[in-house]
């Protein structure tokens, strides 16, 4: 995709100057909330909107002008889009019946792809007739029974309950991997994106904010809003000063005195100078609960119980750090009563500096 801008009448910029180079084979996903751009973006990729400026190129090819059954791509919808009047082979046969192929090269797809997808014993009922995953492999297997250039899905896991959403993950990814189809993957949940993508595309307000791996984004995010949007719980941010006290580095507030590497130190005073506001971001898993007698010092903070979500395996502690509510997670199997006071150690290797103004990551 090459400067890709969508504008809908009158004035509304859905898709705003996108440039990606997705490679072969890859498993990409276009992650942002709702009204992002993302399922724009992929409608274009599809031929299913055209874009106001900009080139889509597919294998080198300028596909921008092509209508969509020449693009050579299948897209597999939110709600399947299934043909309720007829039968799933029917379903699945749908694209290959369209390209006038031979009676015997259909059969035989379509019992290959069932069989791949585990749906051979439903190929004699009705859509209305199937679970939500079984009309979700249907159409899996209707997007992939003619074995196109490129594999468009937009949030098709978001209608299935959360045990078979994570199932359904996982054979996703399985199946793309065997088949070696080029992917491109719309959602709004970071966990999928993490767990499923090659390389993520973090989408806000029609932009792409950063291109990475999963690990590049969770680790190196370039703004608060990538921070932000990646992790669970989501990135911690407070408002602090950074200043100098006696040749050594300093994040402060009313409820807080970190102090900093030296080398980090050394770069924030270079490129902001000295007594400036900053956001100060950390993870929730980066956030230690110390007893008293544990560490002393700079990087303590005290603050107290506001609520606490018990997941099973770990526990997300909310609370209150003056004026902030923070998130600490934990995998102790611990009790809080609400109000109860903590010592916390934040550890100063793992912190995030953005600045207050633009959210760009400064460190």
């Amino acid at each position: 995709m090459e400067n890709i801008t969508k504008i809908f009448p009158p004035n509304t910029v859905a898709v705003d100057n996108v440039s990606l180079d997705i490679r072969d084979s890859e498993f990409f996903i276009l992650l942002g909330p709702s009204g992002c751009g993302k399922t724009t973006t992929l409608r274009i990729i599809a031929g299913l909107e055209e874009p106001t400026k900009g080139k889509v190129y597919i294998d080198g090819e300028d596909v921008t002008d092509l209508p969509p059954k020449e693009r050579d791509v299948a897209m597999v919808f939110q709600n399947y889009a299934l043909y309720p009047h007829m039968r799933v082979y029917d379903n699945i046969a749908f694209p290959l019946k369209l390209r006038k192929l031979p009676k015997a090269e259909i059969k035989r797809r379509v019992k290959e792809i069932a069989e791949l997808l585990q749906i051979k014993d439903l190929l004699n009922r009705y859509p209305k007739q199937l679970s939500g995953g079984q009309q979700q492999r249907v159409a899996l297997a209707r997007a992939l029974v003619r074995n196109p250039r490129v594999w468009l899905m937009d949030e098709p896991l978001s209608n299935l309950d959360a045990k078979l959403r994570t199932i359904m993950r996982a054979e996703i990814k399985k199946l793309q991997k065997n088949l070696g189809i080029t992917t491109i993957y719309v959602t709004h949940d970071q966990v999928e994106a993490m767990t499923m993508a090659d390389r993520i595309a973090v989408m806000n307000k029609g932009r792409v904010l950063q291109v990475g791996t999963p690990k590049d984004i969770y680790q190196r995010p370039r703004s608060m809003f990538v921070a932000g949007f990646i992790g669970s719980p989501p990135m911690n941010f407070i408002r602090v000063i950074f200043t100098v006290i006696k040749d050594r580095y300093y994040l402060y507030n009313e409820s807080i005195k970190l102090k900093l590497p030296d080398d980090i130190g050394e770069i924030l005073l270079n490129r902001i100078g000295v007594d400036r506001e900053v956001i100060l971001g950390i993870r929730p898993e980066h956030i230690r609960i110390v007893r008293n007698e544990d560490i002393h010092g700079d990087n303590v903070a005290y603050a107290e119980v506001f609520i606490v979500e018990p997941l099973g395996a770990e526990t997300i502690v909310n609370a209150k750090l003056g004026n902030d509510i923070i998130k600490i997670k934990i995998s102790e199997e611990l009790t809080f009563e609400i109000g109860t006071r903590l010592k916390l150690y934040l550890d100063p290797n793992k912190v995030y500096i953005f600045d207050p103004k633009s959210e760009e990551l400064l460190i």
